[in-house]
């Protein structure tokens, strides 16, 4: 009896000083060169749900993009913009206002019929889209994804709701080059 007591408190102290913390990826993504693990920042967001019909747009652009369907990218772009538009942003800063202003007219341009020139404004979107929910709140986990090889080499981010990199920035031409730079949490 007095061996299970021990052993019992020693494997408390064991749990405890561990702070009960569970293998995960979370703040964690793959090196695609390496193949090793890496540490990733996560941001944490306030959880909004009014920016649940932005995120489900913009993704829903983002998968067409991936399917290197230029069509479905302009019609879904509608979606996103009238998204944008709706946000209520008149209780937030000039940041934030600014933010909205640029995102929806990176989202207007995403109905040209040129699938290279939708993708270059989706990039621009994406970095305008990441600050704006850093500000206004996620009501989900997103991961900003890169790739090093977009625009000659200066590198590309878009956002997902999946740490598996399917990159719309080159569709199936480089599908899975990336890796996940940060983790945008929502509480």
């Amino acid at each position: 009896m007095k061996k299970s007591l021990i052993f019992a408190l020693a494997l408390s102290a064991v749990l405890f000083s561990c702070g009960g913390k569970t293998d995960s990826h979370e703040g964690h993504d793959m090196d695609h060169a390496t193949g090793q693990e890496s540490e990733t920042p996560a941001t944490t967001a306030s959880e909004n749900k009014a920016t649940t019909a932005i995120i489900d747009s913009y993704l829903a652009v983002k998968d067409a993009l991936v399917a290197d369907d230029q069509a479905a990218t302009a019609s879904k772009s509608a979606a996103l913009v009238t998204a944008l538009k709706e946000f209520d942003a008149s209780a937030g800063t000039e940041e934030l206002k600014s933010l909205q202003q640029e995102a929806s007219s990176s989202a207007e341009k995403l109905a040209s019929e040129v699938l290279a020139a939708q993708r270059e404004n989706f990039q621009a979107l994406s970095v305008t889209l990441t600050e704006f929910l850093k500000i206004t709140g996620t009501d989900r986990t997103l991961y900003q994804q890169h790739c090093p090889m977009y625009n000659q080499n200066t590198g590309g981010i878009w956002l997902s709701a999946s740490e598996e990199i399917k990159n719309p920035l080159f569709g199936s031409k480089m599908l899975t080059c990336g890796r996940v730079q940060e983790t945008l949490v929502s509480l």
